[in-house]
């Protein structure tokens, strides 16, 4: 018998946390998955203080997450989730998450949260969540379009950027999303050659024939998805930031470089998990 991962929740509260339990929800209704929800608790510091004088020390203390875990627990139930289980740590939030990860079938964050742990899910510490985990990365936030049905694939003829487009395709044959294969590129500059005032031919048309070869293979295993192709002569982090404006998801691989040029998960992933108005996905 297959025992089915769960999906891990990160979850402190917040109005983003929420988004990310809606989120989180969704997809165990869609995949059947239990979902398991994990609170990081911050280890704040022992302290020196006082006054006139009288310095009083502080123990370090760790702040408690029951009542936020049953919230969250009650809100699931409420959304019909019943296979569900919580868990509080203590420790760093990165390191707590990913430990937890490498037993998880997704791991859904909110885009912001409280306080100084809040950061961990924007930023550097996103990028490293997204370089590192083992399972697939959801950062949720509220979607531009809420009626959106278009789950936007940033392609670059690499490995992970096909398995995102696996990811989306797989999602698509429950849901009924219109899949779109994107691939955005920075125009070079115009051609050297002095004595020609043309500017360099941009090769569209072996872009858009690499593209339509690197995803026929997902064509065929997927036949009843709707998927559509897109090249545009933009540089890859707007490209797909101007797209996510009319997506329901944006799925992105977590490294790059194939044979388009740009597709890095550095800048533009950074630029895409920090600018999207959609719901972002980073698949290894």
């Amino acid at each position: 018998m297959t025992t089915t991962l769960p999906i891990l929740l990160a979850y402190d509260g917040s109005s983003d946390a929420r988004l990310a339990l809606d989120w989180a929800a969704a997809e165990a209704h869609r995949t059947h998955a239990p979902v398991h929800v994990l609170a990081v608790n911050e280890v704040l510091p022992p302290t020196w203080g006082g006054v006139g004088g009288i310095y009083v020390y502080a123990e370090s203390y760790t702040q408690d997450s029951s009542g936020i875990l049953e919230e969250a627990a009650k809100a699931l139930a409420d959304a019909g989730i019943t296979a569900t289980t919580t868990e509080q740590r203590s420790g760093h939030a990165v390191d707590e998450l990913l430990r937890a990860a490498a037993s998880a079938s997704v791991l859904v964050v909110g885009s912001r949260g409280h306080g100084r742990a809040g950061e961990a899910f924007v930023g550097s510490a996103s990028q490293h969540l997204a370089r590192h985990a083992t399972c697939p990365v959801v950062v949720v936030r509220e979607p531009r379009d809420p009626d959106a049905t278009r789950v936007v694939v940033g392609i670059d003829g690499s490995r992970t950027s096909l398995g995102a487009l696996e990811y989306a395709c797989r999602r698509a044959e429950t849901t009924g999303e219109t899949v779109v294969a994107l691939h955005g590129w920075k125009v070079r500059a115009p051609s050297t050659d002095v004595w020609n005032a043309e500017a360099r031919s941009v090769d569209s048309d072996e872009r858009e024939l690499l593209l339509a070869e690197s995803i026929a293979g997902v064509r065929v295993d997927h036949p009843d998805v709707r998927l559509e192709q897109e090249v545009v002569a933009v540089a890859p982090d707007q490209c797909l930031v101007d797209a996510s404006a009319s997506a329901s998801l944006l799925v992105v691989g977590s490294r790059g470089l194939g044979f388009f040029s740009g597709m890095l998960l550095g800048s533009v992933s950074q630029a895409v998990l920090s600018r999207a108005t959609c719901p972002v996905a980073v698949v290894r």
